[in-house]
């Protein structure tokens, strides 16, 4: 009983301690309402935002305020801050139905038509003859196509208000939309005589006389609007379109400009200036202007991030960084910040860091289309072909007018091998920017790819001299072109150029080599030689070793190709062609025993533990190879040779563990994606895990470099076969074997191709 009584005492204090509290809560959240009513009234709308933020202190339900305060951030300008309060608004308060039209239209905005027409549905079902429901339900049936539909919602809804101009402005858009332009016409000019200070209405007649064309309408509208509303930021913004439009970029500044002076806490009117700078390639004065932006309205994240985004564009990466780290520092849930670490990881070479950072953002954020651009552009990098594609077909659907995500798209076709969809891809980055050069340069490379060689000729005999013999990648297009055609002098001037420009590209030198040379080896080898002299380099003398070499000069190949691993430790091909040298003149074994030597004296010698595995390999005695190749990769983690000879050698097992072997071909086709060997390598191991389209592009990726090596001629034919395209894979082994070309697979391909046929 005692304890009973001390309960209800307890309880009673505490109910009498509360009430009091309680009521007077309500009443100083009350009176920060009333006061902030009065400071609208008076237009002091900084003064009635405090006070409506100290009423919502006291009880972040109080509906009432968040709809005020929604309404004052939207008239500010600030339009992420106005939707929140709105929705949590209409949350609080389903009767309010104005909030819950404002957050449809809102969602309608940003494209989100389902949440949109979800939130107009419910307003029509409370109330099926809301004027503003009605309105909303309208204009989404206009912009999904649904002309009938739109027509009925807005003529209920004038039956109701009859003297609503905005009504009259949305009929004579739906009527316009279905080329009535006269009828449209005349409801625009309706609503501008029911409400002649409705800026909205001038501007969507303005829109109809731009899509007549009719200048001399548009030029007396305009005059209009600007003595009507000569303090309009918004019209200032339309009259930097139309300069832009007419090339006038001195005066659509100085629009944007005044945009900004008249409502100088509009983030998005800062922006809009911003984007106006880096379109006409003014980046400092976009970086300016971004600063001032930043120090005007210092509390506002986006423009902090979009500060640290120019910067890193313009390769200001100290600056950029330190801006990063500021804003995550603050928030670090902010997602264009963490957008940001992932493009140094990027930058760094870090994509699985960068994948990690980005993945999230897909989920938080799955209608910004950057984190899926830039992820697609990772996984392009790790060559993850179909995740790429599938990432950058999600950017494309979020933002399908942005020239980046469709050269991306086009250079992903490329490495798939399908040249019509990449140059489909390039040509309409193209039509959003005629001036996006890599577009230029994938179409080309899709042409070329595709055998269009004349047609690819053309458009590079359109760009400027000047431009080609500076770019190097297409210059090596152009050369690859004229081949194609069949016109050696042209492709030999382009591949000379070539040289001159890019000395240290192997591939460029022994394609020059070939055509200035042809079947004389022995005047390759003194071209070849004399490069050398000015410009050693790993694949140089990978190249003087296979002249060697077809020249029967065994010694001098197999110093060739010593010379190429000392210089490139890193390229698994100087170490794979000395084993085989080797191997075929009977010296492996002496070679094993000095570099057991070496290793004496130097135990963690990377050549000495190389040149073991390598031999161990053409030996046949596997588990020692890869005993070698593993402690390689202790010392050196990222030695790309030693990862892509292991990943061959446990795809090549019975029951090897394709995984591990997938994970250490990806890790050396991230440091060389270009190396051939590796990328005949990563397609082995598709082939393995039965991923035919994935391996038939590294197959040929790899032939792009070595285009008469019969290894890989021979892997592809076998990823084509088992990938369903058999008479493909038929005729090009045949050509394969129809040569005299030794490789070790030969007797293997003879009756691989006897079961096929």
């Amino acid at each position: 009983m005692i304890a009973k009584r001390i309960v209800k005492t307890v309880l009673l204090t505490i109910l009498m301690c509360t009430l009091p509290a309680c009521a007077d809560d309500n009443k100083k959240k009350e009176n920060h309402y009333l006061k902030a009513l009065e400071y609208i009234k008076t237009a002091d709308d900084k003064a009635a935002i405090i006070e409506l933020k100290n009423a919502i202190q006291l009880d972040a339900k109080f509906a009432n305020a968040r709809y005020q305060l929604g309404l004052l951030y939207l008239k500010s300008g600030d339009p992420r801050a106005a939707f929140a309060e709105l929705q949590r608004t209409a949350s609080l308060d389903p009767k309010n139905l104005d909030a819950a039209v404002k957050v449809a239209e809102f969602l309608l905005l940003s494209r989100n038509k389902e949440e949109s027409r979800k939130y107009t549905e419910q307003v029509l079902t409370t109330d099926p003859n809301y004027v503003d429901g009605l309105a909303l339900l309208a204009n989404l049936e206009l912009i999904e196509g649904n002309l009938p539909k739109a027509q009925e919602a807005i003529d209920k809804a004038l039956n109701t208000a009859p003297e609503n101009d905005k009504l009259y402005n949305i009929k004579g858009r739906i009527l316009a939309t279905d080329n009535k332009w006269e009828e449209g016409e005349k409801l625009f000019k309706k609503a501008i005589e029911l409400n002649p200070d409705n800026f909205s209405n001038y501007q969507t007649l303005l829109m109809l006389y731009e899509q007549k064309k009719d200048d001399p309408a548009v030029q007396k509208i305009l005059t209009t609007m600007q003595e009507k509303f000569p303090e309009n930021a918004q019209l200032q913004l339309l009259l930097a379109g139309t300069y832009q439009k007419k090339g006038e970029l001195d005066k659509a500044e100085k629009a944007l400009l005044q945009a900004i002076e008249l409502q100088k806490e509009s983030v998005q009117f800062r922006l809009t200036l911003v984007e106006f700078y880096k379109n006409h390639h003014q980046f400092d004065k976009a970086e300016k202007a971004l600063s001032e932006a930043a120090t005007a309205i210092p509390k506002d994240l986006q423009l902090q991030v979009a500060l640290a985004e120019l910067q890193f564009d313009m390769q200001k990466f100290t600056e950029a960084r330190a801006i990063m780290d500021a804003v995550l520092a603050t928030n670090p849930a902010n997602g264009g910040a963490n957008l940001m670490k992932a493009r140094f990881f990027i930058k760094e070479g870090k994509n699985e860091e960068a994948i990690q950072t980005i993945t999230p953002l897909m989920t938080d954020y799955p209608k910004w289309p950057d984190p899926f651009y830039y992820s697609a552009l990772t996984h392009l990098r790790i060559g993850k072909i179909e995740l790429a594609q599938k990432a950058i077909e999600m950017a494309l659907q979020n933002n399908p007018a942005n020239d980046r995500y469709h050269t991306l798209a086009a250079q992903i076709h490329l490495v798939k091998g399908s040249s019509a969809d990449a140059g489909k891809q390039a040509g309409i980055a193209l039509s959003i920017n005629p001036r996006n050069f890599v577009a230029v340069k994938i179409l080309i490379q899709s042409l070329v790819q595709g055998k269009e060689f004349e047609k690819a000729v053309k458009i590079i005999e359109s760009i400027d001299a000047k431009v080609v013999a500076a770019d190097a990648e297409l210059l090596g297009t152009s050369g690859m072109a004229y081949l194609g055609m069949k016109n050696v002098d042209k492709a030999k001037q382009a591949f000379t150029t070539l040289v001159a420009l890019v000395p240290d590209n192997a591939r460029a030198l022994g394609i020059f080599v070939a055509l200035t040379a042809g079947k004389d080896i022995d005047k390759a080898i003194v071209l070849v030689k004399n490069h050398i002299e000015k410009h050693p380099g790993g694949g140089h003398y990978l190249l003087l070793g296979d002249l060697y070499f077809r020249n029967k000069k065994l010694d001098d190949a197999l110093q060739a190709y010593e010379k190429a691993q000392e210089l490139s430790p890193e390229n698994p091909q100087g170490y794979i062609l000395r084993a085989q040298l080797l191997h075929s003149m009977g010296k492996t074994e002496e070679t094993i025993s000095q570099f057991n030597e070496l290793l004496q004296a130097q135990p963690n010698s990377i050549s000495a533990i190389m040149g073991l595995a390598t031999a161990y390999e053409s030996l046949g005695r596997v588990d020692e190879s890869k005993a070698k190749y593993q402690r390689a990769l202790e010392i050196q983690p990222n030695l790309p040779a030693a990862a892509n000879n292991l990943a061959w050698l446990i795809a090549s097992e019975e029951k090897g563990d394709l995984g591990e072997a997938l994970r250490l071909a990806m890790q050396a086709k991230q440091a060389l994606p270009d190396q051939p060997n590796i990328a005949d390598t990563l397609g082995w191991v598709h082939y393995k895990r039965n991923s035919y389209s994935l391996a038939i592009t590294q197959f040929k990726q790899a032939l792009e470099n070595r285009p008469e090596d019969p290894t890989i001629r021979y892997h592809l034919a076998l990823a084509q076969y088992a990938g369903g395209d058999k008479p493909q894979a038929i005729t090009l082994l045949e050509q394969v074997l129809a040569g005299d070309a030794v490789f070790k697979e030969r007797d293997e391909a003879k009756a691989v191709l006897q079961s096929w046929k």
